[in-house]
């Protein structure tokens, strides 16, 4: 599979994932199985969104919106092998593999061991471990096999998974690596209303009956608490009313978890008829306008998005609710500042089915940003403008034995936001793999950045990139304070 001949950006992907639909009049009540032609229109629309991403390493999917045609957006490829290697079998993989993202939350020590191993047809599916709280479930999984399974990064739990006995449409995102030929470890985070609904001791099914296309019967039973983790996160419920162009909104509460922080949204559209036909004729992703939130803490420093929240509409009623996520803050700062955004993505599409089970295929709206380049000559520092965001400004480059690594600044109006967008190609057009995706490295300077890519060949002429940002509509004109006070 070319990993490399997609090309989204990141911020599409974090952007597009936010904007996954689950039509609720349509999927409530769950208690039905899913079934084998619906699990096969989930794999067909991931595998035609699989096209590989060069920035983002991670499945983000909406099961059963999947399944029915609605959009799915994906975004994911490889860590390196040599990470992969060094994962022990006794620690957290879910840990492991969001630290090598860049989501630096507590997951170790809130996950409850399951180490509950199954094996079907020559395949050992092992739940590792689960952590829960009042909004979703992240599990960690290992795969082994005799043999080599390919695509794995587009198995899914979710369709499989039973909360209480009951199913639900549902939310999420994956990260995950084979660390050899027969090896896949795995963590996923699911976002349902089950969760929610639930006690605080949840009893959960997994009937999984196919990996990779692989028939047999992996089935799992087993409970996890939301007390911990609920117990330790600090919750604020603001009451803020926001009046969009096409929508009203409202900031229900927000979440400092010791894994992640959350800002959950609900409100309904204005003219829902005008909604609904925008997504049956230009299958628009969005589940409200500007729902692309830059967030600052009361440093004016910017939050990192974590990008796997999840929501979901029902454009019958023209309600939605939104969680917006970024990682966890080691201190609750006396205020955000919020800046609502729009991102066209850069490329999209899937596969829709009507209700007599015809397929079709459509593209989303779609603007591609101006690349910005310059040729690397090892001349130092080297400006990058980004349009009216701002600028990178390249301060070296530099090659070890098995990486290159780039150290730039980036000023202007969202400085995180703006320092995902960075890539290399080389003379041929290809673009180079990164190694590593957690990019601040020192929370003390902000506007510092470190991007970790595969070994550049001493041999061959490279060219850097940005772009303009010429398809994100950066409403400062919308912003809004959030006071967290209580």
């Amino acid at each position: 599979m070319n990993m490399n001949d997609f090309n989204m950006e990141e911020k599409d992907i974090y952007k597009l994932f936010n904007d996954v639909k689950i039509e609720e009049s349509e999927f409530d009540p769950m208690d039905e199985e899913v079934t084998d032609i619906e699990k096969q229109k989930i794999k067909k629309n991931l595998k035609k969104r699989i096209k590989g991403q060069r920035k983002f390493k991670i499945l983000k999917y909406s099961s059963i919106a999947a399944a029915l045609g609605f959009i799915c957006t994906i975004g994911i490829g490889t860590i390196s092998p040599a990470f992969a290697e060094n994962i022990p079998i006794l620690n957290s993989i879910t840990q492991k593999l969001n630290d090598e993202f860049g989501s630096h939350g507590s997951y170790a020590e809130y996950s409850q061991i399951v180490n509950k191993p199954v094996t079907s047809n020559g395949i050992t599916l092992t739940i590792n471990e689960v952590i829960a709280d009042d909004s979703k479930l992240v599990i960690g999984y290992t795969i082994k096999s005799n043999k080599h399974i390919e695509n794995l990064e587009t198995f899914s739990l979710s369709m499989f998974l039973k909360i209480d006995g009951k199913r639900s449409g549902s939310s999420g995102s994956s990260v995950g690596n084979y660390t050899n030929d027969y090896t896949y470890v795995g963590s996923e985070e699911i976002h349902t209303d089950l969760i929610k609904n639930a006690s605080k001791k949840i009893n959960i099914a997994l009937n999984v009956d196919e990996i990779s296309n692989i028939k047999g019967k992996w089935n799992f039973a087993f409970s996890a608490s939301k007390n911990q983790l609920v117990k330790n996160s600090v919750v604020f419920k603001p009451n803020i009313k926001l009046d969009f162009p096409n929508s009203i909104a409202k900031v229900d509460k927000i979440v400092f978890s010791p894994i992640d922080t959350s800002i959950f949204v609900s409100g309904n559209y204005k003219d829902k008829e005008k909604v609904k036909k925008n997504i049956e004729v230009n299958h628009d992703p969005s589940l409200m306008d500007y729902d692309y939130w830059v967030a600052y803490d009361d440093k004016e420093v910017e939050l990192i998005p974590k990008g796997i929240g999840g929501g979901n509409s029902d454009s019958n009623t023209g309600i939605f609710n939104i969680e917006m996520q970024y990682n966890k803050l080691n201190k609750i700062p006396k205020y955000l500042t919020i800046v609502p955004c729009k991102i066209t993505p850069s490329a999209g599409g899937g596969v829709s089915t009507d209700k007599n089970g015809k397929e079709a295929h459509y593209a989303v709206k779609s603007k591609k940003p101006v690349e910005i380049s310059k040729t690397i000559d090892g001349v130092y520092p080297m400006e990058l403008t980004q349009g009216k965001m701002g600028k990178i400004t390249i301060e070296s480059i530099e090659t070890d034995k098995d990486s290159t690594t780039v150290k730039y600044r980036v000023d202007g109006k969202a400085p995180y936001f703006q320092a995902q967008d960075l890539w290399i190609k080389d003379s041929s057009g290809k673009e180079v793999d990164y190694k590593s995706y957690d990019i601040r490295k020192d929370d003390s300077n902000p506007n510092e950045f470190v991007r970790q890519f595969k070994k550049l060949d001493s041999n061959k002429k490279y060219t850097i990139f940005t772009d303009d940002f010429s398809n994100v509509e950066f409403r400062e004109d919308l912003k809004f304070t959030i006071n967290l006070s209580k």
